[in-house]
C-alpha cells in the first residue's frame, strides 16, 4: 500500500478523477482514503475510469440503493473522501455511463456552491475583522509595539490572520471550481481538465502554512533575543551623561544621600533600536526642626533613540499621554514637558530622534535640574546596534 497526498483541491472533481486514472496507468490502484491522502495498492498498469459524486451532507458512504444501482452498471464503490465525495471506479475498456442524471448532479453542485459562497463571505469577514483589530490595537498601543513590549501579542494576531487568510483563499478557490463545474453542465459532453495534476506539486497555501508555523516560533526567538539584549550593565558603561539621584538629593545643603540600589538595563527593537532604563532607589537624610528625617526617594531615567526622526515626536506624545503636563522652554531642546500632579514628578524631553523621560519621587525640585537633564540629549547620538 502507498499513501499519496491528493494534489488538487477537493472541489476540482474532474482533475481528481483524471489523477486517479493516471495513478492506475502507473500501476497504483485506488483502494481507500486516509485523511487527505489517497491509499493505493501496487498492481499492474491498467486503464481505470473513475467517477466522483459529491454529497451535500457529511456521509460516510453512499446509500445502499445507490451502490447497488452503480454496481449493476459496472461502477464499483471505492470509498468516501472527506465525507463529501463518493468515488466509484470502472475497469471496463468502454464503461457504461453512470446511472445518475445530470440534473441530479447539477442540483447537488448548486447547493454546494450556495454553501461555499456563504463560507467565502464568513471567511473574508474573519480576515477583515482580524486586520481591523490588529490595526486598532496598533493605534492604541503604538508605543508598546515600537518599544517591542507587545511583540508576542502581535505575532498571535498575525498567526490568526494567516490561518484565516489561508482558509479564505481555499474557500474562494473552491467556489470558483464549483462555478466552473456548473458551467460545464451546459456543454454537450463533459470536458477533461486542462491541467493534469502530478504528485510533484506546490501550492501557495503551503507557502503561507510554512510561514504560519515559522511565526509560531517567533515568540520563542523573541524571548531568546530579549534574554540576550536585556542586559544588566554597570553605571560606568552608560554612554551618555545624566543627573543622578544623589545629585538631586544633595543639591540642597545639609542633606545626605545613601544609595540602596542602581539598576541599568538596555533593550532594542526595530523602530527604537537604542533603549536604556536606569532605576535608582535610596534614602535622603536631613534635619527638620532639630529632628533627623529620612525620605525614601526614587529616580528612573528612560532614554530612547528612534530609528527615524519623525517617530520621535509621535513616540513622545504616546508615552506622555498629555493631560496634566505643562510645556516648558529649555534651550537646545525641541520639546520639554513637566507633570507634577501625581506621586511622581515627570519630565519629558525631546531632541531630534532622542527622548528622555525622568520620573522622580521625593521632595527635590527637579525643574531646577532641567539644564542638566537636557545635556543627556545634547551628546552625540548613540550608534544603532
Amino acid at each position: 500500500m502507498e499513501k499519496r497526498l491528493i494534489p488538487v483541491n477537493m472541489y476540482d472533481i474532474t482533475a481528481m478523477e483524471q489523477w486517479f486514472t493516471q495513478m492506475g496507468e502507473e500501476g497504483l490502484v485506488l483502494k481507500s482514503f486516509s485523511g487527505r491522502k489517497a491509499v493505493f495498492q501496487d498492481d499492474y498498469c491498467q486503464k481505470i475510469k473513475y467517477k466522483i459524486i459529491p454529497t451535500v451532507y457529511d456521509e460516510d458512504a453512499p446509500p445502499r440503493e445507490m451502490k447497488e444501482l452503480f454496481e449493476e452498471e459496472g461502477w464499483h464503490y471505492v470509498g468516501t473522501y472527506q465525507k463529501l465525495l463518493f468515488v466509484f471506479s470502472n475497469e471496463s475498456e468502454y464503461p457504461k455511463p453512470i446511472p445518475f442524471s445530470r440534473e441530479e448532479e447539477r442540483a447537488i453542485y448548486e447547493e454546494l456552491r450556495r454553501k461555499k459562497q456563504r463560507s467565502v463571505i464568513f471567511s473574508m469577514l474573519a480576515v477583515l475583522t482580524l486586520m481591523g483589530m490588529q490595526l486598532f490595537f496598533l493605534y492604541l498601543k503604538w508605543d508598546d509595539y515600537a518599544l517591542g513590549k507587545t511583540y508576542d501579542s502581535g505575532v498571535v494576531y498575525l498567526f490568526a490572520f494567516l490561518i484565516n487568510l489561508i482558509g479564505a483563499r481555499r474557500e474562494y478557490h473552491s467556489n470558483i471550481l464549483l462555478k466552473r463545474k456548473l458551467e460545464s453542465f451546459n456543454l454537450p459532453e463533459e470536458m477533461d481538465s486542462p491541467f493534469m495534476p502530478t504528485t510533484k506539486w506546490f501550492r501557495v497555501e503551503f507557502l503561507l502554512t510554512g510561514l504560519m508555523f515559522a511565526f509560531m516560533f517567533a515568540p520563542v526567538i523573541t524571548m531568546i533575543r530579549n534574554s540576550e539584549s536585556d542586559v544588566l550593565i554597570d553605571q560606568s558603561d552608560i554612554p551618555f551623561s545624566y543627573v543622578s539621584l544623589e545629585e538631586l538629593e544633595t543639591a540642597e545643603p545639609n542633606r545626605e544621600y545613601y544609595n540602596d540600589f542602581t539598576y541599568v538595563d538596555t533593550k532594542t527593537s526595530i523602530l527604537v533600536p537604542v533603549q536604556y532604563e536606569l532605576e535608582q532607589d535610596g534614602n535622603a537624610i536631613y534635619e527638620s526642626d532639630g529632628v533627623r528625617e529620612r525620605d525614601e526617594v526614587h529616580l528612573s531615567l528612560s532614554y530612547y533613540e528612534t530609528k527615524y526622526r519623525f517617530l520621535g515626536n509621535q513616540l513622545l506624545q504616546k508615552l506622555m499621554e498629555p493631560k496634566d503636563v505643562i510645556k516648558i522652554e529649555q534651550e537646545g531642546l525641541d520639546q520639554a514637558w513637566l507633570e507634577e500632579n501625581s506621586d511622581y514628578k515627570k519630565i519629558f524631553l525631546l531632541k531630534d530622534n532622542r527622548i528622555l523621560i525622568i520620573k522622580y519621587r521625593g521632595h527635590a525640585d527637579i525643574s531646577s535640574h532641567l539644564k542638566g537633564f537636557s545635556k543627556t540629549l545634547q551628546s552625540p547620538s548613540i550608534s544603532f546596534y
